[in-house]
């Protein structure tokens, strides 16, 4: 595989992350404390993936749209270009080479999952996070700290641990792998916005 193609592994930890960053804070006993996810918005990301076997992380950088009723689109906009887009009932890719691939769960098997999490973590349905990961929740001075362990099952196979910080819209996301590797997020100039018909 090419060194700047783009994985299904980067494009699940950015959904993670928007699942991570929303689950109910009534869990930590401090939801007064903290702010309100916003309906929608949007960002710049720098994105670091260390992998095992190479000296110098990849690097790359694009921008994240967020809608509670639209969904998500990551375009990732240098050194390639690649965009992935996931809304209520579908999700695509398109590739770098300009082509689009549309995704469903016979054959993505992940997608199925991933959207479970997304929409669950996104209707503050943290009982159905918790059917995947230990879930730890540190409030911190300024938002939170997400922790996410995934139980025994296919996830803990390729993931190791989560960790998001966040303070109404996500701030950064560490995801160690279980091969070795590291993706690191950080997200810049976040825009919040309550959303439009």
């Amino acid at each position: 595989m090419s060194r700047m193609q783009p994985t299904a592994a980067c494009v699940y930890a950015a959904i993670l992350l928007l699942a991570a960053a929303f689950p109910a804070a009534a869990a930590t006993g401090a939801a007064a404390t903290l702010p309100k996810a916003p309906e929608s918005f949007r960002a710049r990301f720098i994105e670091t993936r260390t992998l095992p076997g190479f000296d110098q992380p990849l690097v790359s950088r694009g921008n994240v749209t967020f809608s509670r009723t639209r969904g998500v689109i990551w375009e990732v906009t240098a050194p390639y270009h690649y965009v992935f887009r996931m809304g209520p009932a579908d999700a695509e890719e398109q590739m770098p080479d300009g082509s689009v691939r549309h995704l469903d769960a016979e054959h993505a098997p992940w997608l199925a999952v991933v959207r479970h999490i997304f929409t669950s973590a996104l209707t503050g349905n943290i009982s159905e996070l918790r059917r995947y990961f230990h879930v730890q929740v540190t409030v911190l001075r300024v938002g939170r700290r997400i922790e996410l362990t995934p139980k025994p099952g296919p996830m803990a196979k390729a993931i190791n641990h989560i960790s998001v910080t966040e303070a109404g819209t996500p701030r950064s996301l560490r995801m160690d792998e279980a091969s070795g590797g590291r993706i690191v997020i950080r997200f810049l100039d976040a825009k919040a916005a309550a959303e439009t018909p």
